[in-house]
């Protein structure tokens, strides 16, 4: 998996916000929540839990759903 859809993600999630429309933010989130489920299962498929990792490409995807969920929840979840 690549962080690429992750971070297209948290931009227009903060995009939506700034524009302050009800309809494309409900969209982001949405779509926000599909990426991140997307994402978690990618994780859960190659074994990965947290950003301890020795690979460097499965560190930054970590990090990039720990980010999404921050911008989507406030806090990441546990």
């Amino acid at each position: 998996m690549k962080t690429r859809g992750l971070q297209n993600a948290i931009n227009r999630l903060k995009g939506a916000r700034k524009f302050g429309s009800m309809t494309l933010l409900a969209q982001a989130e949405r779509e926000a929540r599909q990426t991140l489920e997307q994402a978690r299962v990618w994780m859960e498929r190659a074994g990965l839990g947290d950003a301890s990792t020795s690979d460097e490409r499965h560190g930054e995807v970590v990090k990039a759903v720990l980010e999404l969920e921050v911008t989507l929840f406030g806090t990441p979840p546990r």
